[in-house]
C-alpha cells in the first residue's frame, strides 16, 4: 500500500510531538513501526465498511487506546496548526464502537487536499 511506507510512519511520529514519548510499549522508533503496521492492517481488513478498533486491536496486538491515538494522527484532525494527512476516518457506530476506515486518500485513490485530506463530517 502506498501510504504505509517509512515516510508515512515518520510523518505520524512527527505529529505526535517532540516530547520523545513513542507510545505505551516503547520508544519513538516503535511508534513509527506501530503506525505502519496499524495502517497496513486496516488496509487489509477494511472492505469499505470500516473495521472496529477492538477487532484491529486483536489482530495487531496493540491496545485500542494506542490504535485510537495512531489513527487520529492519520486522520485529518488538527494537532496544533498542522492538519493530518486524512488517510483514516474514525467514528462511533450506533452500538458505541469505534470504527476506523481508510479514506480514498488513504487508499491512494486521490491526491490529498491542500487542507490535509477528507472531511470527517
Amino acid at each position: 500500500m502506498s501510504r504505509a511506507d517509512a515516510s508515512a510512519a515518520d510523518e505520524v511520529h512527527d505529529r505526535e510531538g517532540a516530547d520523545g514519548d513513542g507510545g505505551d510499549d516503547g520508544g519513538p522508533g516503535d511508534m513509527a513501526a506501530q503506525a505502519r503496521f496499524a495502517l497496513e492492517t486496516l488496509a487489509e481488513l477494511d472492505a469499505g465498511n470500516g473495521v472496529s478498533l477492538p477487532r484491529l486491536a486483536k489482530r495487531t496486538g496493540l491496545r485500542v487506546s494506542v490504535l485510537l491515538r495512531l489513527y487520529t494522527l492519520m486522520s485529518d484532525a488538527r494537532v496544533g496548526d498542522e492538519p493530518g494527512p486524512g488517510w483514516v476516518r474514525l467514528h462511533v457506530d450506533e452500538d458505541g464502537r469505534w470504527i476506523a476506515r481508510l479514506t480514498p486518500v488513504g487508499r491512494g485513490d486521490e491526491a490529498p487536499a491542500a487542507g490535509g485530506g477528507e472531511s470527517t463530517a
